[in-house]
């Protein structure tokens, strides 16, 4: 066999990007890898912007689609008729073609449509002038009435509905605006016990709350911009329009009959609060704490609006807007240009993303290059990009309850979101701009990275996505909670790769060899509880770990078994049940084809972990991952992974790629399902590569 050769690199644990050339001779795996990763890379760098960075599709629900229609009805400008047609296209792509539905993720993960999605998807349409007698409106709303109507949808639909008085705001979960003046540290419910995502949907929501704003409704195409009366605009989605009772809440006697206690409490809470609201309205203290919800809003406003998430600018944007901000106003200009930046349109037609991550997509797009040993100068422009995009002044909301972290130094998902960086972002970048340059550790970016990243470690060793002990639960005994997590807690995911991002630095030499004493110590001191946090977070059954943001047990064990190469310095746990057994699980599930394809229902049923779908290319790239390890590359289950990997490339214009029709990224388990575009690419890429080191080592 013709010898095929590539630049790769190697020295021992550590994968440096300075240049050796890897020879393979006679073998026909490792050269039809090289083939792959050289047109990988080739179409990664064509989706590269001159300035080095990159920004792909976050795909989700049509919510946010509906909630930018709604502003577009709510602040103008009206939308048009060629507008129309593109949001019309892309909705109706997403209909569930068997029973009309719309549903959290795509038809691949077979799951069942959802209410509230296809409440507002149908919503949408009319706003848009769909005709109500089109044959897929009709079996929408055949769906929506065999499940309960919508009476049924959750507290965020309800909200979207609440606001064109399709429902009574009275009716609704209560979010009193006194919890701003809640103290953090003292009271089990402030706003800083919210996690960062209910904290930046919550603020407006209270302003919603108190002001109850019913907003004309003006569907595309009426004659003349007739207004609709919003009363009666779905009635057809109501099993009785006559009786518009929200049965969402679960009664109290069932509450009680099941034993949910503090449900049972938090709900009568929720009852108390509605009868005295009227109350409360009058008195000083809604009215200052009013003035705080706008105020903490106005003060965390940046580039990307507030909270860069286009559910806190949709809420914020009406919120403010109830609360007498003309639509003139420049705060409210610089939030929906927040929004409409976050429009995405292709082919398929015009939609609004969740957020955006551009820092994400350049991260892990970087990695993969790194990896493969083919990054050039080309990177060098990206890490100044990933420089130029550290937070560095700003302090954010972590510093409340995590004073240690004082001294900014994160990254954050979108191009801009100061207030509110994040762990996963910012190892990624961390790892990104050190394995291009290991002496950019002492950089003054290097070092704020790293100090940030120690100092936002929890008190039980693990790290959580946004802020340290996080854990408090019980917002989410309350009615207003309804699916999403209130909490931020250390989880097994996110540690796993810190760890991976810390024992690679200590590991590499000329790392250890500037790194100030102190600095080193402090990171091993930190590897020691984080490894005591992982092995104390395994399944002892399985011996896998579960995984907070990306799908899901796969993905945990391994982010874990990643990084347990590099902390052989640290007395490790029992062997076979950290490392054996989870090798042994993976082994297991993997798919007839050679991937491995995990599916969400793992996230209801732990007896889906690891399987239940068909295998996709970012699954299968972190299995791959995970073998390699602590296996040799010659391992059946690495090779037949790998296969699978090459045999499912497919081309492109510029190299080639690989298609992921599913979702394996979480916003919120069972209720918020993503998928970041980079990933099916960028991890394959960065398997691939590990697996020809591992060639060129053995």
């Amino acid at each position: 066999m013709a010898t095929s050769t590539i630049l790769l690199t190697h020295e021992e644990k550590i994968m440096s990007t300075s240049t050796i050339l890897l020879t393979q001779e006679d073998n026909g795996l490792a050269a039809s890898a090289i083939k792959c990763i050289k047109q990988a890379a080739e179409h990664a760098y064509s989706q590269m912007k001159p300035d080095g960075h990159w920004y792909l599709e976050v795909r989700s629900s049509i919510s946010f689609t509906v909630q930018w229609i709604c502003i577009r009805q709510i602040l103008g400008p009206p939308i048009s008729q060629e507008e129309a047609a593109k949001f019309q296209a892309w909705l109706l792509s997403q209909q569930n073609t068997e029973d009309g539905s719309w549903g959290l993720a795509p038809a691949v993960h077979e799951w069942d449509g959802d209410v509230s999605t296809t409440v507002e998807a149908y919503f949408g349409l009319k706003l848009l002038g769909t005709p109500v007698d089109y044959k897929t409106m009709r079996r929408a709303r055949a769906f929506i009435l065999r499940h309960g109507g919508v009476a049924r949808v959750g507290v965020l639909t309800q909200l979207v509905l609440a606001m064109f008085g399709i429902i009574a705001w009275k009716d609704m979960a209560q979010v009193p605006a006194e919890l701003m003046a809640l103290p953090a540290g003292l009271s089990p419910v402030n706003i800083y016990s919210f996690s960062y995502w209910s904290r930046v949907s919550a603020v407006p929501v209270m302003l919603l709350k108190h002001h109850q704003p019913v907003f004309p409704i003006y569907p595309v195409g009426a004659d003349d911009g007739e207004e609709v009366l919003g009363a009666t605009f779905l009635d057809e989605l109501f099993i009785n329009p006559l009786d518009r009772k929200l049965k969402s809440i679960p009664e109290l006697s069932t509450l009680w009959q099941e034993g949910q206690v503090g449900r049972f409490a938090c709900t009568m809470i929720d009852k108390a609060a509605s009868m005295v609201e009227p109350v409360l309205k009058r008195t000083m203290l809604r009215s200052y704490c009013l003035d705080q919800c706008v105020q903490y809003i106005v003060n965390h406003l940046d580039a990307g609006g507030f909270g860069s998430l286009t559910i806190s600018n949709f809420l914020c944007v009406v919120g403010l807007h109830a609360a007498g901000f003309a639509a003139s106003h420049p705060v409210m200009g610089h939030l929906t240009q927040a929004m409409q930046d976050s429009l995405w349109e292709d082919q398929d037609g015009l939609r609004m993303q969740v957020t955006i991550g551009p820092v994400w997509d350049t991260a892990l797009m970087t990695l993969g290059l790194l990896e493969t040993g083919l990054a050039d100068n080309r990177t060098d422009v990206t890490v100044k990009w990933f420089k130029d995009h550290q937070i560095l002044k700003t302090h954010g909301d972590y510093v409340v309850t995590n004073p240690r972290a004082a001294l900014p130094g994160g990254w954050s998902f979108q191009y801009c979101n100061e207030y509110f960086p994040d762990n996963d972002d910012t190892l990624v970048c961390l790892m990104a701009i050190v394995m291009r340059n290991p002496k950019e550790i002492n950089s003054a970016c290097g070092s704020r990275a790293l100090n940030w990243l120690l100092a936002m470690q929890g008190g039980d060793g693990g790290w959580g996505a946004y802020d340290i002990d996080n854990t408090s639960k019980v917002a989410n005994l309350f009615p207003f909670a309804d699916g999403v997590e209130f909490f931020d807690p250390s989880v097994p995911d996110i540690t796993g790769r810190v760890l991976e991002v810390l024992g690679y630095i200590i590991c590499e030499p000329t790392c250890t060899a500037i790194l100030p004493p102190a600095i080193y110590q402090r990171i091993r001191d930190a590897c020691k509880k984080g490894l005591e946090y992982v092995a104390r977070t395994q399944d002892k059954l399985t011996g896998t770990w579960w995984a907070r943001w990306h799908v899901n047990y796969l993905n945990g064990t391994s982010s874990v078994l990643c990084a347990l190469p590099y902390l052989s310095f640290i007395q490790q746990p029992d062997e076979p049940i950290l490392i054996s057994e989870p090798l042994s699980w993976i082994k297991a599930v993997q798919n007839p084809d050679g991937g491995w394809g995990e599916s969400l229902g793992s996230y209801r049923d732990e007896s889906l972990a690891g399987s239940g779908l068909v295998s996709t290319p970012t699954q299968t790239a972190w299995a791959i991952m995970a073998l390699l390890s602590h296996l040799p590359h010659t391992d059946p289950a690495i090779e037949r992974g790998v296969r699978y990997l090459l045999r499912t490339q497919v081309d492109v214009p510029t190299g080639v790629t690989w298609d992921q029709e599913a979702y394996v990224s979480v916003g919120f388990p069972n209720t918020l399902w993503l998928d970041f575009g980079c990933m099916k690419h960028g991890y394959p890429m960065v398997a691939l590569g590990r697996y020809l080191h591992a060639c060129k080592q053995h």
